[in-house]
């Protein structure tokens, strides 16, 4: 690879930074994504990205090394191309917008049919319950020291167990 131990360290402090920032963000918006399935992929990805463009190390910042992996990217003449760094940023940029195109028109094909039809989201009632209870598994899955457990759908919280009432 193109990045040096200290700069993957970097990356990385800032991808944490990126992760928690953008599910924070998203939390305050109001998006609904339990999993940050959003910070992890979309926002840590376009980092990942950017990052590779910004930390490509080798011969010093003015030469870009790209897939060239430590050495650097080669001109007509044989030697190291400067003033390549600044197009690789570039062709990262323009990767980022068009993977965020992508997804975009794919998750829109896919989930408004899915949204107007009425077949995305569960009812409230099934929310409510959590669909562990009501939809997942039997009750009897979550009795723990023998307790008998029963078909309520409700979920009894105790200071050292969570079992069906």
């Amino acid at each position: 690879g193109n990045v040096e131990c200290g700069s993957a360290f970097a990356i990385a402090i800032i991808g944490a930074m990126v992760y928690e920032g953008s599910s924070i963000l998203l939390k305050k918006v109001g998006v609904d994504d339990p999993i940050d399935a959003f910070a992890v992929h979309g926002a840590c990805g376009a980092w990942g990205t950017l990052a590779t463009a910004l930390f490509d190390m080798g011969e010093g910042f003015e030469k870009y090394h790209g897939w060239s992996g430590f050495a650097c990217n080669l001109g007509d003449d044989g030697s190291c191309a400067p003033g390549n760094a600044g197009a690789g940023l570039g062709i990262n940029v323009a990767g980022i917008f068009a993977i965020a195109a992508w997804v975009a028109f794919w998750s829109a094909l896919i989930f408004a049919p899915l949204r107007f039809s009425g077949m995305l989201r569960a009812d409230d009632e099934v929310q409510d319950d959590g669909f562990d209870v009501r939809k997942h598994s039997p009750a009897k899955a979550y009795t723990m020291d023998g307790e008998k457990a029963t078909e309520t759908g409700k979920v009894v919280v105790s200071s050292s167990k969570v079992a069906p009432a």
